[in-house]
């Protein structure tokens, strides 16, 4: 079994299955190719699961790979994103993942749209997929989880193209609960949020 394997199937045993919404062109695999990467990995896992199974959702939506050329610009309008992050994924509320250069090097983030807070969560691209997206608790501790589950045993089902949203976002005195939850086109929300929090 390949370095790739293992991770991917690690990182499969938690998501239980995908599901493909676009294929990935070659020129975007080659202008990305050890853009996600820290000195550490053995494995440019991102772009192997990009040329392998493309553009996917796993778990019903909880993680969705994205296209960073569509949302970089976008999360870049966040006060607190600097403007060569690269947007890698999103969580079933839009939160991003963010690969970011700091003046320590080079990190994985995570953006959480609807407080706007930031915080480093890995330097390991392969780390990240085979262990720590895998744990339930990483989940919670680092990536709104607690919020991201109650989510998805709300609705279930989150295309590709959906995200849950506050319907009155909590910059604008929103409540932090599941009745101020709904179901937007993640696009629009997300262009929305950045707004509110630029």
């Amino acid at each position: 079994m390949t370095e790739f394997e293992l991770i991917y199937n690690s990182f499969m045993g938690f998501m239980e299955k995908s599901e493909n919404y676009a294929q990935v062109d070659d020129e975007l695999i080659n202008e990305y190719k050890g853009i996600f990467m820290d000195y550490k990995d053995d494995t440019d896992i991102i772009i192997e699961i990009w040329k392998k199974y493309g553009f996917c959702t796993y778990k019903n939506g909880l993680f969705t790979l994205l296209n960073p050329k569509e949302y970089n610009e976008i999360a870049r309008n966040f006060s607190s994103v600097s403007d060569k992050a690269e947007v890698f994924a999103r969580t079933a509320t839009g939160c991003l993942f963010l690969w970011e250069e700091y003046n320590f090097g080079k990190n994985i983030a995570f953006l959480n749209v609807h407080t706007g807070e930031k915080n480093i969560i890995s330097t390991s691209f392969n780390v990240l997929i085979e262990w720590s997206l895998s744990a339930s608790n990483y989940w919670i501790d680092d990536c709104y989880g607690k919020i991201e589950f109650e989510v998805m045993d709300k609705f279930k089902h989150i295309s590709y193209d959906k995200c849950a949203g506050y319907s009155l976002a909590l910059v604008l005195g929103g409540k932090e609960n599941m009745e101020n939850m709904e179901l937007f086109d993640f696009n629009t929300h997300l262009q929305l949020l950045s707004q509110l929090h630029s």
